[in-house]
């Protein structure tokens, strides 16, 4: 009988669930509506897994990890989910009473870095850095093959380093001047909407503005290369930190591809640490399933 981890990553909209083997492969996935309490909320996703188990009955499921977007405590207490209207929730006690399976949680990016580790665009590495760049910035730290989560599972929220770049502009956690206030897409857009041609636009995306720097729009530009010293700035002093073998950028913003990527390498170059200034970038590969790999490596890959 083969072996299998359910991978669950709980958003403030949608549940992302997927059975993987030990072998790493995606034998079904499904996704599904985020309830807005919490018994309900793990009532459906306990009545997913028993309908998805129920199609591999030769599979023998060896627990869940459960990736939600907040810090985490001992691999089951979350202090708190904005996203998801939490307060104190024992996410592995939860779940684990109405599945009678051994289950792990932790931090969404800190699993989706496990992901990558595991399965993605960080395979084969221990030691890698997975920079998360969309709405906001969040990021995942991997040392010797093991999350870094500190004491009270707070390690690894790189979107709240501080900044230099815009020090009066607030963050969302209400600090100022934190890398996520200039870097991710909310930043890009706010930055965007200091120049004229801009400010005419009564809806604008990040990918709007990345267009426009594309297309040659000179303040675009300059709007896209300062996120890019912004995070590689980030990146030099996580290096000094981490010493990783790899540094992986995802999140929708990434698709901006060379755009961001070339001023994120420039700037780490300039200011990393001399033994870290080659450790190589790279585009995270597993996207949306990043959590759900990640998921199952907190089985597999103990």
């Amino acid at each position: 009988m083969s072996k299998a981890c359910f991978g669950i990553d709980v958003g403030g909209t949608t549940v992302k669930m997927g059975l993987v083997t030990q072998d790493g492969e995606l034998l079904e996935k499904q996704e599904f509506v985020s309830a807005h309490d919490v018994g309900e909320m793990f009532d459906n996703i306990a009545g997913h897994m028993k309908e998805v188990l129920g199609h591999f009955p030769d599979v023998e499921c060896v627990g869940a990890g459960v990736g939600v977007p907040g810090p985490v405590i001992e691999d089951r207490l979350v202090r708190g989910c904005a996203n998801l209207g939490w307060g104190d929730v024992d996410v592995a006690g939860e779940l684990g009473r109405r599945t009678g399976l051994p289950i792990k949680a932790a931090n969404d990016a800190n699993l989706a870095a496990m992901g990558e580790m595991w399965q993605g665009a960080g395979r084969g590495c221990k030691d890698l850095v997975l920079l998360t760049v969309g709405t906001g910035l969040g990021g995942g730290l991997i040392s010797g093959g093991r999350m870094i989560t500190g004491f009270n599972g707070g390690g690894g929220e790189v979107g709240h380093i501080p900044s230099s770049f815009h020090p009066d502009w607030q963050c969302g956690c209400g600090k100022y001047g934190c890398l996520e206030a200039t870097a991710s897409a909310s930043g890009i857009i706010r930055a965007a909407r200091e120049y004229p041609q801009f400010q005419e636009r009564e809806r604008l995306t990040a990918r709007d503005v990345f267009d426009a720097a594309k297309d040659g729009d000179p303040d675009a530009q300059k709007v896209v290369t300062e996120a890019g010293h912004a995070v590689g700035h980030c990146a030099a002093i996580l290096a000094c930190v981490l010493n990783p073998e790899i540094i992986l950028i995802g999140g929708g913003v990434s698709a901006a591809g060379k755009l961001l990527m070339d001023p994120i390498q420039e700037t780490f170059k300039l200011e990393a640490f001399a033994p870290n200034a080659r450790v190589p970038f790279a585009r995270a590969q597993l996207g949306n399933d990043a959590g759900t790999f990640g998921g199952a490596a907190l089985f597999f890959c103990e």
